[in-house]
């Protein structure tokens, strides 16, 4: 009876070994994130906006599925959080964001309406300070007969 238990166990554990070796392996999706993915806090406590989101939703954008391309869309989105006079935080409508070249350089682009303004985002994530940080400079484009202007800030998660 001992001697049978024993051959069983054997033979479950080569049964076990040869299906993880001869079925084709599950695979985990793994992408690639970027680096302006999450929340970010502004360093300068005047600042505005408070805080901004960005996310990477759609796929990969090169998965495969049974040995045929799926042509999922990445997108990006960026949503950014001003300070009330009250205190509590308001989140402006997310928008879509695009990379763009700019100054040489590979930045993230969103537009954000303001009210009077159209705030043009450009976010990229540098190191500075040793640590990651995102660089943000807005374009802060009236609307209306009001003057435009222009805000540059630094952001850590």
């Amino acid at each position: 009876m001992i001697a049978i238990l024993i051959t069983l166990r054997r033979l479950v554990a080569v049964l076990a070994v040869a299906t993880a070796l001869l079925l084709p392996r599950v695979g985990l999706a793994q992408c690639a994130g970027i680096g302006e993915e999450g929340r970010w806090r502004n360093l300068d406590n005047n600042g505005e906006p408070s805080y901004i989101d960005v996310k990477m939703a759609g796929g990969c954008g090169d998965e495969v599925l049974n040995g045929q391309q799926t042509q999922s869309s990445i997108h990006y989105t960026m949503r950014v959080w001003v300070k009330q006079s009250t205190g509590k935080f308001y989140g402006r409508p997310t928008v879509n964001a695009v990379y763009r070249a700019w100054k040489g350089q590979r930045w993230l682009q969103g537009n954000v309406s303001t009210g009077g303004y159209q705030d043009q985002m450009w976010v990229r994530v540098e190191e500075r300070d040793r640590r990651s940080q995102l660089h943000v400079f807005i374009k802060h484009q009236s609307l209306d007969s009001k003057p435009s202007s222009q805000s540059e800030y630094w952001y850590v998660k």
